[in-house]
């Protein structure tokens, strides 16, 4: 799982990135502390829950948070404002999906 984590990192304005299962249980991260980890997990699902769209950019100060949301697991990208675009999207949801096959032993 780490290892499609990793990739995300090959996005150069990409800082860090993790998978949560939706309600926020931290899966698996890359490029932050644990504990910073878990409260980026949280937060994300606290955005994802009332929200419909598979993908979000929630802008912060230094930053923005991308989260594409998968059938049982959801993807969180920390990045620099601004410099990734739709791009990152696509990506992400194509990840989450691979993700969501893992979980549940088809990949």
């Amino acid at each position: 799982m780490e290892a499609q984590l990793l990739e995300l990192l090959d996005y150069q304005p990409v800082l860090a990135a993790l998978a949560s299962t939706r309600d926020g249980l931290l899966v698996a991260s890359v490029g932050l502390a644990h504990e910073d980890a878990e409260a980026v997990a949280a937060a994300g699902s606290a955005v994802a829950a009332g929200d419909a769209d598979p993908v979000m950019t929630i802008a912060l100060k230094g930053g923005d948070l991308y989260v594409a949301l998968g059938q049982e697991l959801m993807l969180l990208a920390l990045a620099e404002t601004d410099t990734v675009g739709e791009g990152l999207a696509g990506v992400m949801l194509e990840k989450v999906g691979i993700l969501d096959s893992l979980l549940a032993g088809e990949g």
